[in-house]
């Protein structure tokens, strides 16, 4: 158990603060590392590097693919099937993973000896058939001194997979499953949004203003450098690393996961609302940085409780444990649409609003989606009431 509680406390810290400041380093190489890829430098020669000339922010997306391209390799050739109806499947990926390991980085390993391991599936069974012969015998080595023993090939477990047919759609898709689904799509929604949008916000250069009407009509980002927009994003794993690990659990064992999600929810609300007034701000970082934190907390506070809740409220949701996949890949299908959906159209509002000196549109509108969030929390319930019927029907 501390094994798996350190290496996702060094995922935390890796994904939410080492990443944002390393890819805000990255970016535009040239400016921030002269010595190393600009003009006269050894690895620029005359002129600099020329791609990282023309494209002065694929440095970070490209090593951000290395690490995502490497991580995928490492699913295909090292991770085992989980699901307990694809578990007797052939799994060519990890047949290549397991002869890669055995004929490459295993060559040295010649010592005149069977390298044993424990047989898990049909697969593994295959793929030490060598070693049997027709009848079922294992061949002795002939430099162990032991006899050779009898083996029958192993059976796989019977699988046990529920069916679901005898649970009608009405019951599946009843009226606590579909606004906890609603709920969690516009959760993705404004989550997704705000995360696009706050790092074209930040960059984006300064107004004067002058022909601004407040409190609604103004414009203009906060004009920070690639640098600052790095650190600004390690302030939000700062801030969020250790309410995940330390203050969510406890907070979600003394409220429970619905009331936690409905206290902090809002505080998104408030952070969408302030967001745009950072524009007025006067170019001073001793009053610009201590403001920017206590916003960017706001909302970290808030997704920090609401994320995980929406998760545990769509398991609880499910009216009966057979159609536990079905319902979580819906919900992945609905957010994923909504990551989609929000970015999208946040971007072109953000668009809209620096050029038309409205720049808080947009976000109060996600203000508005956040909203709409909120209220939907107090028409679900958490669990389902129907649960029992299906079970016993």
């Amino acid at each position: 158990m501390l094994d798996l509680f350190y290496s996702t406390l060094i995922q935390l810290f890796i994904g939410v603060v080492i990443g944002p400041i390393l890819g805000g380093f990255l970016a535009d190489p040239i400016a921030s590392f002269p010595n190393v890829f600009g003009p006269g430098s050894h690895l620029g020669g005359k002129d600099g590097v020329g791609w990282m000339t023309s494209f002065p922010y694929a440095l970070p997306n490209i090593v951000s693919s290395v690490f995502i391209l490497s991580s995928a390799l490492c699913v295909i050739f090292g991770l085992d099937e989980t699901h307990g109806s694809l578990r007797g499947r052939p799994d060519y990926g990890r047949k290549l993973g397991r002869w890669i390991v055995r004929n490459i980085f295993r060559r040295g390993r010649e010592t005149g000896e069977y390298d044993y391991h424990q047989l898990h599936d049909q697969d593994d069974l295959q793929d030490a058939s060598p070693l049997l012969d027709q009848s079922g015998q294992v061949h002795r080595n002939p430099h162990s001194p032991t006899d050779s023993v009898a083996a029958t090939p192993a059976t796989p477990a019977p699988l046990g997979v529920t069916k679901t047919s005898s649970i009608s759609f009405r019951k599946i898709f009843n009226k606590n499953v579909i606004l906890t689904l609603l709920s969690h799509h516009l959760l993705a929604m404004h989550i997704s949004a705000f995360n696009a949008l706050i790092f074209l916000f930040l960059p984006a250069p300064r107004a004067d203003n002058k022909n601004a009407r407040l409190p609604f009509f103004f414009t203009g980002g906060l004009g920070l450098s690639s640098k600052n927009v790095g650190l600004a994003t390690a302030i939000i794993g700062v801030i969020g690393f250790p309410l995940q690990l330390l203050v969510y659990p406890w907070m979600n064992t003394k409220l429970g996961t619905l009331p936690s999600y409905r206290l902090f929810l809002p505080f998104s609300i408030l952070a969408y609302l302030s967001v745009p007034y950072l524009a007025l701000l006067p170019n001073k970082p001793l009053l610009m940085w201590p403001v920017l934190t206590v916003v960017l907390s706001l909302q970290v506070v808030s997704r920090t409780f609401s994320l995980p809740g929406t998760t545990l409220l769509v398991n609880n949701c499910t009216p009966h444990p057979s159609v536990l996949g079905m319902i979580h890949g819906l919900a992945q299908s609905v957010s994923s649409g909504a990551r989609t959906i929000g970015p999208t159209v946040g971007g072109w509002g953000l668009g809209l609003g620096l050029g038309g000196n409205f720049v808080a549109a947009v976000w109060w509108a996600m203000a508005c989606v956040a909203a709409i969030n909120w209220c939907l929390l107090w028409a679900i319930y958490e669990g389902d009431a129907g649960h029992s019927a299906v079970s016993g029907s």
